[in-house]
């Protein structure tokens, strides 16, 4: 996006579902190192750069949307041109300020904005703009939770709902259910102890089969009959294959016109792709499924950024790959044991070794905003953070309208 780098991260609800999304801009090549990963707050310069990328809706879809506003920008305005169902969110220092209460109220009332506000731990008095928020955000690690269950108690006499920030694990997210908060942010949803499914179904298990059989380069009738036999699979795949994501330029009609066209790398992406959406209803609600098409885009890129080309598809893959444990009862062994993956897959998955396994620390890393941690791996591939972060910018847009028109 001209002048501006994006990070994406979903509002969950106590289902671990998505509500909405957040996000948050950066300035892109600024000649201070460190601009480069300070969020900037929305004003007209930022919205004009998304609406010449086609405006907020191709990047949350029907979702809700949370965004970071400074006090001066809150103007008719700069604000008209922000979806209805937008979030907006200022700082508890600005909440304080007479004028900007005024102005968010008046969003609120005459516009149908919502007003987001944080609030500082431990508890002290209310401001009157928390009185008059619709959502009220804590940080889960600045206080006791004792302190933090205070507070919210305070809270839960007011309408407003609740949002748990920098929810690191799952036992976080259970605790703060717990205590009575509606909404959730961090990357908990990315760490082992979540729900997975018990077992793979029948159709995950032919896919895998499938991705098997286009690594093994097997005859194209005998991948074309996989498919004929599973009605299923041919439509979720021509979904995904029509979708925007690879731009192939003519419509796909059958599954070898999608070989033919694709040839049996990109096809076995979307293959892969359907591991994280068969059999599953929640997949438009699901964070995991938009982040693993991020992460293994954002590896695409870097690969080539970095010269290795020839390393991009299965860089993709990898980056995809490294959330199937995620989803299902499986250890990282045990999916690369059942769907044969090529050796440098295998060591980047199991061990974080090899181009692939770098790419993947780095995106990893990328995902928690870990960006001065990332950049000793970096420079082993002649790579930079604004690399990283104008590749996650790409990736977010890309899969967003990939996936929409896929109907996920």
């Amino acid at each position: 996006m001209k002048g501006y780098h994006i990070h994406k991260e979903p509002v969950l609800d106590q289902k671990a579902m998505v509500q909405g999304y957040e996000i948050v801009f950066s300035r892109a090549n600024s000649p201070e190192p460190d601009r480069t990963r300070a969020a900037k707050p929305l004003d007209r310069e930022v919205i004009d750069a998304v609406s010449e990328e086609g405006g907020f809706e191709k990047l949350t879809g029907n979702k809700q949307i949370f965004v970071s506003v400074a006090g001066q920008a809150l103007e008719w305005d700069t604000m008209k041109l922000l979806p209805g169902r937008s979030v907006v969110q200022v700082s508890e220092k600005e909440a304080a300020d007479k004028d900007v209460f005024l102005r968010s109220c008046g969003l609120k009332k005459q516009h149908a904005y919502q007003i987001g506000v944080t609030y500082t731990l431990p508890c002290h008095g209310l401001l009157p703009l928390h009185e008059a928020a619709d959502f009220v955000r804590m940080d889960t690690l600045s206080a006791p939770p004792e302190e933090i269950a205070s507070c919210v108690a305070l809270f839960r006499q007011r309408p407003s709902k609740l949002i748990a920030s920098n929810v690191r694990d799952w036992g976080l997210f259970k605790s703060g259910k717990k205590l009575g908060f509606d909404l959730f942010q961090g990357p908990f949803y990315l760490e082992p102890g979540g729900e997975v499914s018990e077992s793979i179904s029948s159709s995950q298990t032919l896919l895998i089969q499938l991705s098997n059989d286009l690594r093994a380069n097997r005859e194209v009738r005998l991948v074309e009959q996989a498919f004929k036999n599973s009605p299923k699979l041919t439509y979720g795949l021509l979904k995904l294959i029509n979708s925007a994501f690879f731009g192939a330029g003519q419509k796909v009609t059958s599954i070898r016109h999608a070989i033919t066209l694709l040839g049996y790398e990109n096809l076995q992406k979307w293959v892969i792709l359907l591991l994280f959406t068969v059999d599953r209803r929640d997949d438009q609600l699901n964070p995991l499924v938009e982040k693993a098409v991020v992460r293994g885009r954002v590896m695409e890129l870097l690969a080539k950024e970095a010269g290795e080309k020839a390393m991009a598809d299965s860089a993709f893959i990898t980056g995809m790959l490294s959330f199937i444990s995620l989803l299902f009862d499986l250890s990282n062994d045990e999916v690369t044991q059942k769907m044969n993956l090529a050796q440098e897959i295998q060591d980047a998955l199991l061990e974080k070794e090899g181009l692939l396994g770098t790419l993947l620390k780095a995106a990893e890393k990328m995902d928690r905003r870990e960006y001065e941690t990332m950049e000793e791996d970096l420079q082993i591939l002649n790579l930079s953070v604004e690399d990283v972060l104008a590749a996650e910018t790409d990736a977010i847009i890309e899969s967003h309208t990939a996936l929409g028109s896929a109907g996920l």
